[in-house]
Parts: C-alpha cells; sequence; structure tokens
C-alpha cells in the first residue's frame, strides 16, 4: 500500500475496508445505546425522590406557568442539589462512554486497514487503552473552544444585551458575530479534526496528540479539508434527501429515524475509516506490526 496515494485511492481503499468490516459500526450503535440508557437512569434518579416526596407533583407543576414559581415548587418538592449531581455525574458518566468507543471505533480502523480485518476484540483492547487520554484531549479542546468563543464575543457584549433589550436590535453587529463564529467553528474543527486519531494511532497523550493533530494540518492542510468536505458533503446529501418528505409529518420522522441509522451504520464508521487512513498513510504508518502493541501511557 502506498504512502502516497491520493485522495481518490484513499476513498476507494478506504470504502473497500470498511465494507469488509461492517462491524465498525458496533462501537457508534453502543455509544448510542449506552447513552440512551443513561439518560433513561437519569431522569429516574432525578425524578424519583420528587415523585416519593411529593406524588402528585406532575398534575401541580402542570398549573404553573411562571418558570420562576415552577423552580420554587421543585426546590419546596426535591434536593435540586442532588439532581444537579445526578445530572452532572450521568454528562460525565456519557462522555467517558463516548470517548471509550470513539476510541474503540478508531483502534477498529486501525487495524482494518492495516490487515484488512478487524474485531471487537480490537475495539475493547483500544477503548480501554486509550479513552481516559482521548476524554481529556476533548476536554482541552472544548476549553480552547470556548475561550475563542468568549474572545469573539466580548467586542459585541454591547449588542447583544441592547438585542434582548430593545425591540429594533441592529442587525448588522449581529449578523457579524454569528458570521465569526460559524467561521470559527468551521476552522477549529477541520484544525482539529486530526486529533483523535494521533491520539490513538501513535499512542500519544491528549497536549501531544493536539499538538500532533495541528502540526499533521499544517502538513497536509490540503488532504486534510478535502476528506472533510467529502465528510461534510455525505451528511448534508443524507439531510437534503429528506426535504422532499418534509411535507408529510409521518413521512418526515420516518425518513429521520432511516437517516439517523444510515448515519450510524455507514457514514460514521466510514468516514472513522477514511479519517484514519488519511492519517496513516500520510504519517508513515502503513508499514506497521498488524496489531496495535501494548504501549505505555504518554500523559503529555
Amino acid at each position: 500500500m502506498s504512502m502516497n496515494e491520493d485522495i481518490g485511492t484513499l476513498l476507494r481503499r478506504g470504502f473497500e475496508t470498511w465494507r469488509g468490516n461492517l462491524n465498525l459500526a458496533v462501537p457508534f450503535v453502543l455509544t448510542i445505546v449506552a447513552i440512551m440508557l443513561l439518560t433513561v437512569a437519569m431522569v429516574l434518579a432525578v425524578m424519583y425522590p420528587l415523585i416519593t416526596s411529593s406524588p402528585d407533583l406532575f398534575s401541580t407543576a402542570g398549573d404553573l406557568e411562571d418558570p420562576q414559581e415552577l423552580m420554587e415548587f421543585l426546590q419546596g418538592a426535591g434536593n435540586l442539589g442532588l439532581a444537579a449531581a445526578i445530572i452532572l455525574i450521568a454528562i460525565l458518566a456519557m462522555a467517558l462512554l463516548s470517548s471509550f468507543f470513539t476510541a474503540g471505533a478508531i483502534g477498529m480502523a486501525k487495524v482494518a486497514t492495516l490487515s484488512g480485518k478487524t474485531t471487537l476484540k480490537d475495539m475493547w483492547s483500544s477503548g480501554r487503552r486509550h479513552f481516559i487520554r482521548l476524554f481529556l484531549a476533548e476536554v482541552v479542546m472544548m476549553v480552547v473552544i470556548l475561550v475563542g468563543v468568549l474572545v469573539l464575543t466580548l467586542p459585541f457584549i454591547a449588542d447583544l444585551m441592547g438585542a434582548f433589550e430593545t425591540n429594533e436590535p441592529e442587525f448588522g453587529p449581529l449578523i457579524l458575530w454569528i458570521a465569526l463564529l460559524i467561521a470559527f467553528s468551521l476552522i477549529i474543527s477541520i484544525l482539529l479534526a486530526m486529533v483523535p486519531y494521533a491520539l490513538v494511532v501513535d499512542g500519544l497523550g491528549p497536549i501531544g496528540a493536539i499538538k500532533a493533530g495541528i502540526a499533521f494540518f499544517r502538513s497536509n492542510k490540503m488532504d486534510v479539508f478535502l476528506i472533510w468536505l467529502v465528510v461534510m458533503a455525505v451528511s448534508v446529501a443524507i439531510q437534503f434527501l429528506a426535504a422532499p418528505f418534509s411535507g408529510s409529518e409521518a413521512a418526515s420522522a420516518a425518513f429521520s429515524s432511516l437517516s439517523g441509522v444510515v448515519s450510524i451504520l455507514i457514514v460514521a464508521p466510514l468516514t472513522t475509516v477514511w479519517w484514519t487512513r488519511l492519517y496513516m498513510t500520510r504519517a508513515g504508518k502503513m508499514a506497521e506490526a498488524e496489531t496495535p502493541r501494548d504501549e505505555g501511557v504518554k500523559y503529555l
């Protein structure tokens, strides 16, 4: 396999790898199932004390129209601090599980790219080895993104406050602010796209993976942009196909569900293979052993 294959060849070979390893969808299915189960458990855990302490909660809450009244009612009916703690724990658990299965999916894609075949054993192995570091990398990236959004928002604070306080806001500054946020989101999504793949493929720590991902982008700007463009085009195409069904609520709901299934079973694993193959071919990883080695944890 050539380390300098063009994008067309990369996409074709990545598609062949995915077609021969349909089990690559399993991590994404498990992610959805785990998040759904955690969501149900979270809701039940939050509502149980409220229901047991105030059986007429729902009938009474339904008569409250003012959000402040509803908040006071909930404060009197149960412990909001406990509810907040349960929600935060559930969100943390969801993030960790998502990191586990994402690392597992990339590990499976790596093995499939090297050897042509992968198994669920590769998912568990890669997920277990990398999920904490991937989670920490995502936290760092989220902080960077929030700081960037804050920096872009500060010059428009007065305009945003004015938009809430008056019925005639100035749309010029607001449109500029929204345009800047969209541009920032697109740039950061491309700039950091390779971080999870650098982390899993090279066994790097959070900071090292971010540095490696950015360095990879700087050395392969056009290739990263083209794959990003293909991934975005595939995602948009699926949503565009739903347009003819928008007139019927039932048909729209059915197609929305179908597009979600297609995204989970096909688009997500296929694009993971494409991104993994891009990193491995351009970073010279195609000559590695066919199965990932156990590596020492690199924290930075």
